[in-house]
């Protein structure tokens, strides 16, 4: 549970007004309807954000975060009351303005954008992509007018294959083995740092569909690594959109952000407010049953490269206790476990009674004299309906 949600269970709440709610909606209508019309009117991307043309890169900045607050308001009521034709536009607006902040905040996609003003004249249309600039050797560029023919129709299901709705952790999705040779590091291909916005949402099973704005800290053409303050579960399924440069697309070349759905690899616990999360891309399809129980957990099949792993795990079954642990360190409960297989720097335990809000867990071997901390890194249901936490260990070292 995040420090918000902890802040508040320890803090008399006030009752609501219906009255005052039912002023917030009315006045968020009025707002949101004059922020959509200029968005959808716009012919630039300064009229999106609603700068001039000498706007420094702060000022575009504090523009686009003025736009989101108005685009994804904060107030759970407000928007819980929007209704669907407006939550598209919305939706598209989002992706115009996040397309006009990323090529403004960047110097040389700037620079080319604001020539192609100069080259169009007084009256001008909003591009329908970003200007192909790169100042980092990402790839090869792919052609910006037509998919490979890779991603021709039946593409994306052919990349992510045995998808299953999964209360047992079936596998969902695998990726093409590439060549042992060209792997020189753990990662399946290479990743580069580029922050830029991006549109998350998922659904809870309780509280229904939601979204939030994270920001992301490295890009592939297999993943993302990003921040966020909503705590999600590995194995849940979201639906990304981002202005991700055309170059690490696999689909949409021409669209002016990029839409597919993504699946929670790795979820850190959260920091100064902020968690580090890892996707792996799907597809632009959602998986089987997905959208019948978009809440329930997946997971990928086992992949079947050379091993990834820094260190070689060790089958070995032992009993040991664990406690779980709430964000500010404090136990919840505590229970007893059995490891299946361990290293010096993680272990797979099977449990019984898991604690899906805890990501910290203490973990102590009596016959081994051991006592230490770890995250979980990934958790999913076995066949035989217990639930195994894959753990790495944060400060003492596992011994083998």
């Amino acid at each position: 549970m995040g420090k918000a949600e902890r802040m508040t269970a320890n803090v008399p709440v006030k009752p609501e007004r219906a009255g005052n709610t039912g002023k917030l909606i009315s006045s968020y209508y009025l707002e949101i309807e004059y922020l959509l019309d200029r968005v959808e009117q716009s012919n630039t991307y300064y009229q999106a954000l609603a700068l001039e043309r000498s706007a420094t890169p702060e000022d575009v900045v504090r523009a686009y975060q003025e736009t989101i607050k108005v685009l994804h308001p904060a107030y759970y009521k407000v928007r819980a009351a929007i209704s669907d034709d407006i939550l598209e536009r919305i939706d598209k607006s989002f992706s115009r303005v996040s397309q006009a902040f990323f090529v403004l905040t960047d110097h040389s996609r700037k620079v080319e954008y604001d020539r192609s003003l100069s080259r169009s004249g007084p009256v001008t249309t909003f591009p329908v992509h970003a200007p192909v600039t790169s100042s980092a050797p990402l790839a090869t560029p792919a052609p910006e007018t037509e998919a490979p023919a890779s991603t021709s129709q039946g593409g994306a299901e052919q990349e992510a294959i045995s998808v299953r709705n999964s209360v047992v952790g079936q596998p969902v999705y695998s990726k093409p083995v590439e060549d042992a040779s060209t792997v020189i590091n753990r990662r399946r291909c290479e990743r580069f740092k580029l922050s830029m916005p991006i549109l998350l949402v998922g659904h809870d099973r309780l509280n229904g569909r939601w979204q939030e704005v994270g920001k992301t800290i490295d890009v592939s053409k297999m993943g993302v690594g990003i921040t966020m303050s909503r705590r999600v579960q590995p194995g849940l399924v979201l639906h990304l959109n981002m202005p991700l440069p055309t170059k690490l697309r696999s689909h949409g070349y021409s669209d002016p952000s990029y839409q597919l759905y993504a699946i929670v690899r790795r979820a850190e616990p959260i920091r100064n407010g902020a968690r580090v999360v890892g996707l792996e891309f799907l597809s632009e399809h959602p998986p089987p049953g997905y959208l019948n129980d978009p809440w329930c957990a997946f997971r990928t099949q086992k992949w079947p490269g050379v091993d990834r792993r820094r260190e070689t795990r060790v089958s070995r079954s032992e009993a040991v206790t664990i406690e779980y642990l709430d964000g500010d360190m404090q136990s919840l409960r505590q229970e007893t476990a059995v490891t299946e297989n361990t290293s010096h720097r993680g272990v797979r335990i099977r449990v019984k009674t898991p604690s899906p809000e805890s990501d910290i867990l203490k973990v102590t071997s009596r016959s081994r004299n051991f006592s230490g901390l770890a995250v979980v890194r990934n958790r999913y249901v076995g066949k035989d309906g217990f639930e195994r936490l894959c753990l790495q260990f944060t400060e003492n070292k596992w011994l083998v």
